[in-house]
């Protein structure tokens, strides 16, 4: 489902190389959010699972830390629609630090559906170009992606990562998912679950906020510490549910792969 995502020229509060301290003093906080209904999908599983998600968990990591990890899911859906994507992500991350001592999200995850898929992908870079399937207002990504994004000098892909490849920030080192996050991912998700990583995210409204979130972090010159997670478009009990468990796994991977495992001597 939606893959929109728009260009902004909006920065968030923190200023770029803004230290933080180490995971062991204080929990990880995810901002999460979903999409709203689109064209034939009158019911958009991704915000139902994303605030079906816990407000926080406990989770024990290798290092031997029983770590709090709390959720904020944005309290709406977000619109199908490259405009609003553009005019309200750089907000909701405004409106996060404003709330948490102008801090970003240590971890960020946006949820989208796939409808004619049947298993979970995470995907691993977003594109700047082609959005050329229009959105719930009949409009195509160009004016609010490409030409702005094209415009400030952004490359035709991102992916997860650090500001500085040579300088990682302290709390964690994202980078794209491949096989060891893969596997981490399928031993924390329900057993059986068809999960997968992706490489293309769609060139809609999916990938779209994929690429604003990480162009934000990129131009602000912090960490691309941000997922995208397509889901199932079923929206049965059960299907939100086992979401939920997906969702939740997706997020012990992160904090195990790209904080956890940076803080453990190899």
């Amino acid at each position: 489902m939606g893959d929109f995502g728009a260009v902004t020229q909006t920065q968030t509060s923190t200023p770029a190389g803004t230290p933080c301290p180490a995971p062991t003093s204080r929990e990880i906080s995810v901002l999460i959010t979903g999409f709203g209904p689109f064209k034939t999908n009158l019911v958009n599983a991704s915000y139902l699972i994303a605030s079906s998600l816990p407000s926080s968990f406990a989770y024990p990591t290798k290092d031997g830390i029983d770590r709090r990890v709390s959720l904020h899911v944005h309290p709406t859906p977000i619109p199908v629609a490259y405009a609003t994507v553009r005019e309200t992500l750089p907000t909701i991350l405004e409106e996060y630090a404003a709330a948490h001592d102008n801090r970003r999200p240590d971890l960020i995850i946006h949820i989208g559906i796939a409808s004619p898929r049947l298993y979970y992908s995470v995907e691993s870079l977003a594109h700047r170009d082609d959005y050329n399937i229009t959105d719930i207002n009949g409009r195509s990504g160009y004016e609010d992606g490409e030409k702005r994004w094209r415009g400030l000098g952004l490359p035709p892909i991102l992916k997860p990562g650090p500001a500085d490849p040579s300088t990682p920030g302290v709390l964690s080192n994202p980078s794209p998912p491949g096989d060891h996050f893969l596997e981490c991912w399928k031993e924390l998700a329900p057993p059986d679950t068809d999960i997968r990583i992706s490489h293309d995210a769609g060139h809609y409204l999916c990938d779209f906020i994929y690429y604003t979130s990480m162009s934000l972090a990129f131009r602000a010159g912090h960490d691309r510490n941000v997922l995208f997670l397509h889901v199932p478009g079923a929206s049965e009990d059960a299907n939100i549910e086992r979401g939920r468990k997906v969702a939740i796994a997706l997020i012990k991977s992160m904090v195990t792969c790209w904080i956890d495992e940076k803080h453990v001597a190899v």
